[in-house]
């Protein structure tokens, strides 16, 4: 089944934006490109879709606090700094979505996530629950892992990883991770279609970009996940948000994962 026919069947869309794609505007304090996030949510749901966001930021934002009230910049920070510039970023960063979506008459709702709500059947029950009401609502939740209390021992680690775990709760979605580059990439060539995971696809893989937990390492075990449960998954560059509407369209971008 080709890849045009395949998002014909897609009832779930999770975008998931990097720090590297937030960065910019987050230092800008700027919400075009949350405004126009909103735009294209309101696309999808245009076509029947149900929008999922999986975000990162909220450590962004909160060094952009401690510069812009305490002149006080923090470029290597340790675990616990992470933690407490997660706690003063956060709201930022969902008042930033709720503001930008609110000008489109969207919801957008808060949900934060540690690796205890995807082991705990409860926990995992109660997340879905709410999700899907606030889907019906047609409501875009906004995800984030709470890295204010996470310790190694309950985080998921980044979000790429977690905005796997989401696509999984629906069988028929689609995962779009937006990020700095516009494809895999190996021998300096793009590849367009990866149907499983390889070593040399692994070995091509390098390390997160500045100020960011994942990169292409974690990119690809979200991939892994994905095909392994048949589902689609791809990577392009979120610097123009339209990129979506192109994805949705089957176009020929980026890099896609789904099996032959």
């Amino acid at each position: 089944m080709e890849i045009k026919e395949r998002l014909q069947h897609v009832t779930h869309v999770v975008l998931k934006f990097g720090t590297s794609v937030l960065t910019e505007h987050i230092e800008k304090r700027s919400l075009a490109y949350f405004r126009a996030i909103a735009r294209e949510c309101l696309e999808l749901q245009k076509q029947g879709k149900k929008v999922i966001i999986v975000s990162s930021g909220a450590v962004g934002f909160g060094r952009v606090i401690l510069k812009e009230r305490n002149n006080l910049k923090i470029p290597h920070a340790t675990l616990g700094e992470k933690q407490a510039l997660a706690s003063l970023g956060q709201s930022l960063l969902i008042d930033s979505y709720q503001i930008a979506f609110s000008k489109k008459k969207l919801a957008a709702a808060q949900i934060l996530v540690t690796r205890t709500d995807f082991e705990n059947k409860k926990h995992l029950q109660n997340l879905k629950a709410t999700l899907n009401q606030l889907l019906d609502w047609k409501a875009v939740p906004i995800i984030n892992e709470n890295d204010a209390v996470s310790n190694e021992e309950i985080k998921l680690g980044d979000n790429d990883n977690l905005s796997a775990h989401i696509a999984l709760l629906y069988p028929k979605s689609l995962l779009i991770l937006l990020t700095s580059v516009d494809a895999f990439y190996r021998d300096g060539n793009p590849v367009r279609h990866i149907p499983r995971i390889t070593p040399d696809i692994r070995k091509a893989a390098g390390d997160a970009a500045e100020g960011g937990t994942g990169g292409m390492i974690t990119k690809l075990q979200a991939g892994e996940k994905i095909l392994n449960a048949g589902q689609i998954m791809s990577i392009a560059a979120g610097k123009d948000i339209k990129v979506v509407r192109k994805l949705m369209a089957g176009a020929v971008h980026g890099t896609w994962f789904y099996e032959n």
